[in-house]
């Protein structure tokens, strides 16, 4: 076990790290008039022209609306992982490729994931709810009946809603082994869809699937045609088909459809070729025959993986792109298998694949969650663990909408009910170490592995530190780190760890792309943050010479790991407003708060993350897990605001002047 004094940030005073200037101008997109100022013009980028918070949109008015605009679009599906320690890859896969512009996501009823349980991570329901919450997109369940009574889908459908799922896909269901029809309950999609509008009038979207061939048991392509108009009629507002291999075979199935009077949206279901033996078994699964010239042209390269699924790929968008241009489909539904790499380069080679280029707030808005599509304010503590967030607030009846206000009403519900769940971020301990080390010696080994985090520089190992335990993403520093990235260094060496941080902003446009969010034609502004760890002695010497020298200027909050010492100059129940914008025609936002309650709650996880996601990972008698366990046991967590925006910041010339007196 490494003792106190082997964590020690500083021997002496001639350690130090000195730094030529460790005040940060603060960053303005206009002229401060002052001739010394140095003002940093930015590119611009296209912002969206839908920027705005608005009531959630029900998934088949904005399939409408796309339609009506002209808009292609895409959708994706994908079915539950099989195991736990897979969900959070799983949710990070969702992510990415929502972000490309995916207008809603859905999850298939996989009968062997237990799919009503919502108990279970890995079930249907739990991964719909959870790629709903974590990933901000609209998400649409698929639910079968033919297993199941009227009570059971009624029950169903009422978890879909209290999980704040808004669309299903109304299914039959595929036949237990061994079963028929007679076998079962009897219930088809048609009865599911009448159920649904009975019991919950237009609450949901509901789509119905289509069989471009027919569905195989359906007496005849005619007879389901009829049947497919029936569900139409019955309140299924849009149709997703079957997979199929022709472009033909859809562009004849849309005109049968819509000359017996179908005319709600019809989306085709598109399965890209990823594996040769994969394609045949779901065609075989689907009751559908491969065409001859396909079977033809995979037959030399059905044991190249690589060389099928790059046919797969070049095929899919070659029909894809021959639907959109002539009209018949207004958008694409890729079953994407779970896979990402392919999908993404269908989507984009079809010009789908559209990032947006804008934020509506510093932090990721759910703008697609028909409950927190109006949250407006969040604690700036989950600044890079928002999925922590989410699970700590997402049985929240409602969600702060403006200012966050006092923090010690109950309006909001509170955050500070933590566990470690199984969709927080849970790392594999193999690429963690190669980012970490394998062996930690001392405090010098941590103060690098967090600056290489900061500069992005190769370790000793030539492995990039792109996570650290307090954030979620791999994708290393936010942009606007770049405008403070030498302060945070130096903090570093000191043996400051800095955990989260933002540099002071005063009247950056909102296109900005290192400080912009928000509407178009606004400015936005921010209060230098800093929150990090350091030793309880370096603590004192800070609170002493803030409480001596800067008293109003600056707001700080330290404590320990178990509130022993818990020490601010903030008002106990008031927040303080971090960033803000004023843009035309709207209320001064003021998204990201510090706020004293929610700290305290923040610090049970920032200071858990220490074991859990670096400690952990040595075993327990080794020295690198003495180190990390004597930081968590001796070092203080400190949050640092400087209120006046307008000038230099000073958090770090009063870090400086801590360490000087500390050893002097």
């Amino acid at each position: 076990m490494t003792n106190t004094g082997e964590v020690q940030a500083i021997e002496n005073r001639d350690t130090i790290k000195k730094i030529d200037s460790l005040s940060t101008m603060p960053y303005c997109g206009i002229d401060s008039g002052d001739e010394n100022a140095v003002v940093t013009e930015k590119p611009v980028f296209e912002t969206s022209k839908s920027w705005s918070l608005k009531n959630y949109e029900l998934l088949h008015e904005r399939i409408e609306r796309l339609i009506d605009e002209k808009t292609p679009f895409f959708s994706l599906e994908f079915f539950p992982p099989r195991f736990v320690n897979g969900v959070p890859n799983f949710l990070e896969r969702v992510e990415r490729l929502s972000e490309g512009g995916s207008v809603f996501v859905d999850m298939t009823w996989h009968m062997g994931s237990d799919p009503a349980n919502i108990d279970k991570v890995t079930s249907s329901s739990s991964i719909a709810a959870s790629m709903l919450d974590y990933c901000g997109v609209d998400t649409m369940l698929h639910m079968t009946c033919v297993q199941y009574n009227k009570a059971d889908t009624l029950k169903h459908l009422e978890q879909a809603k209290a999980m704040g799922l808004r669309s299903i896909l109304a299914l039959r269901g595929d036949l237990p082994p061994g079963t028929e029809l007679e076998d079962t309950n009897q219930f088809r999609a048609l009865d599911m869809i009448r159920w649904i509008r009975e019991e919950y009038g237009d609450y949901f979207s509901i789509g119905c699937a289509g069989y471009p061939l027919g569905h195989p048991q359906a007496p005849s392509y005619k007879a389901d045609l009829q049947y497919l108009k029936a569900k139409c009629d019955a309140g299924a507002n849009f149709v997703i088909t079957q997979l199929f291999f022709e472009p033909e075979t859809f562009e004849k199935f849309v005109a049968d459809c819509r000359e017996i009077g179908i005319t709600k949206p019809i989306i085709p279901g598109i399965m890209p070729i990823m594996g040769y033996e994969s394609i045949k078994r779901i065609a075989k699964l689907s009751q559908l025959e491969i065409p001859d010239h396909i079977l033809e042209d995979l037959e030399p390269i059905k044991h190249d993986d690589d060389a099928v699924q790059k046919y797969g790929t070049e095929r899919c968008i070659e029909m894809c792109r021959r639907l959109l241009d002539n009209g018949s489909a207004p958008s694409i539904h890729l079953y994407t298998m779970n896979r990402e790499g392919s999908i993404r380069e269908i989507l984009k080679a079809l010009g789908l694949w559209k990032l947006e280029g804008d934020r509506v707030f510093p932090w990721k808005n759910r703008s697609q969650h028909p409950i927190r599509c109006l949250e407006s304010v969040r604690p700036i503590y989950w600044s890079f663990r928002p999925r922590s967030y989410i699970t700590r607030t997402r049985d929240w009846d409602q969600f702060p909408n403006g200012r966050w206000g006092n923090s010690s009403s109950p309006a909001f519900g509170d955050v500070s009910s933590y566990y470690l769940s199984n969709l927080t971020t849970l790392r594999n301990g193999d690429d963690r170490l190669s980012m970490f080390g394998e062996n930690i010696e001392s405090i010098e080994d941590v103060k690098r592995v967090f600056i290489n985090y900061i500069t992005q520089t190769p370790n000793v190992s030539g492995k990039k530190v792109t996570v650290l335990p307090w954030t979620e993403a791999e994708t290393g520093v936010q942009p606007e780190t770049s405008l403070i990235s030498e302060q945070l260094v130096w903090c570093n060496e000191n043996g400051i760890l800095t955990v989260n941080s933002q540099p002071s902003v005063n009247g950056a446009p909102s296109t900005d792309p290192l400080v912009g969010w928000g509407k178009p034609g606004g400015y936005c502004y921010q209060k230098a943050y800093l929150e990090c760890f350091m030793t309880a002695e370096l603590s004192e010497k800070l609170i002493d010479i803030i409480e001596r020298e800067y008293p109003v200027r600056v707001n700080y909050h330290a404590i320990d790991k178990d509130s022993s010492f818990d020490k601010t100059n903030s008002e106990e129940t008031t927040p303080i407003a971090v960033t803000w914008g004023v843009f035309p025609g709207s209320e001064i936002a003021q998204p990201t708060v510090v706020d004293p309650l929610s700290f305290r709650a923040w610090r049970d996880e920032a200071y858990q993350m220490w074991m859990a996601q670096w400690g952990d990972f040595y075993p327990k008698e080794s020295k690198s897990y003495g180190v990390i366990k004597s930081i968590h046991d001796t070092f203080r967590l400190v949050t640092l605001v400087d209120n006046d925006f307008q000038k230099p910041s000073v958090l770090f010339d009063v870090l400086q002047k801590a360490l000087e007196q500390l050893y002097q």
